[in-house]
């Protein structure tokens, strides 16, 4: 089955403003064509893509799932398209989505923003939280552009964004050792905040596991910059990497210590897919913004 492009060129500009009538006027066309559009690609797709609430519209669970598959393939046919032109920052218009856990959106995002700004003040940045597990094919498929994670991914585009990163642990300074580095005992023995394993951080659970010390976790949270508030209160700890730990530490008047040696270190990278980004074009250019905003940062 082949699609009219103008068809899902009209389902994202519904999709991005919930209004048939909006889309419309983002278009330049009039409501009763994008509502023709609608309905063919309704009967194409076998799904009503959006149904009315109130005096709008919601997109239903198809459609939520078609848009970033759908942005994306339209992102690189456009790119294929204009691979015979020279590739403009400073005018163009593009999307980039980069998945970043919550800890890379406040370490890494601030710089990359930064030099967007500088240089493609039209284009946008999409934080996005796809599982670890799902990076490498999300890259593959062009709904990513690029990934920063501390999982080594089997990809061959990759660069160092920060070297020898380490674990510690976090906890309510009344219920903190004196010694600076905790025992197997001490991490073994107690109750765990942890975050879970789609963020990319499992290979803690791994180390700890192999040298006696397992995590008994109590609660599981979606987001790191959740751990502090929860440890505060007292009666857990939490572990996370060295830098946010120091971070949160003065603010949520909490103790740092080091995990039981044997801990490994771990490097943080960014991840594309050399097939799907080229060596020319917006998402080459993409890559090499992101790691000239980061390179101070120890990538090679």
């Amino acid at each position: 089955m082949s699609i009219d492009l103008n068809l899902l060129r009209t389902f994202l500009a519904i999709l991005d403003a919930r209004s048939v009538t909006a889309a419309a006027d983002e278009l330049r066309l009039t409501q009763p064509t994008v509502s023709h559009a609608l309905g063919r690609l309704r009967e194409q797709i076998g799904d009503p893509l959006f149904i009315r609430r109130g005096t709008g519209i919601v997109p239903t669970a198809r459609a939520l799932e078609l848009g970033p598959r759908v942005r994306a393939a339209l992102a690189s046919i456009d790119d294929a398209v204009d691979a015979h032109r020279t590739f403009d920052p400073a005018t163009t218009t593009r999307e980039f989505r980069i998945r970043l856990s919550d800890i890379g959106e406040s370490s890494f995002l601030p710089e990359i923003l930064r030099l967007v700004a500088t240089e493609a003040p039209s284009a946008s940045i999409v934080a996005d939280a796809t599982p670890i597990d799902r990076v490498i094919d999300e890259l593959a498929r062009g709904t990513l552009d690029a990934a920063i994670a501390s999982v080594p991914l089997a990809l061959e585009g990759s660069a160092f964004v920060l070297r020898d990163d380490r674990y510690v642990a976090i906890m309510h300074p009344d219920e903190a050792p004196a010694a600076r580095r905790l025992t197997v005992a001490d991490v073994a023995e107690r109750s765990h905040a942890v975050v879970s394993r789609s963020a990319g951080h499992a290979q803690i659970d791994a180390a700890l596991a192999a040298i006696g010390a397992p995590r008994r976790a109590v609660l599981e949270v979606q987001h790191f910059l959740a751990l502090p508030q929860l440890v505060a209160g007292g009666g857990l700890m939490a572990v996370m990497p060295v830098g946010m730990a120091d971070a949160v530490a003065a603010t949520w008047g909490l103790a740092v210590r080091e995990l039981p040696k044997g801990m490994p270190v771990f490097d943080v990278k960014l991840y594309w897919d050399p097939d799907v980004t080229g060596t020319t074009g917006p998402r080459a250019w993409f890559i090499d913004l992101v790691r000239r905003a980061l390179e101070d940062r120890g990538n090679d």
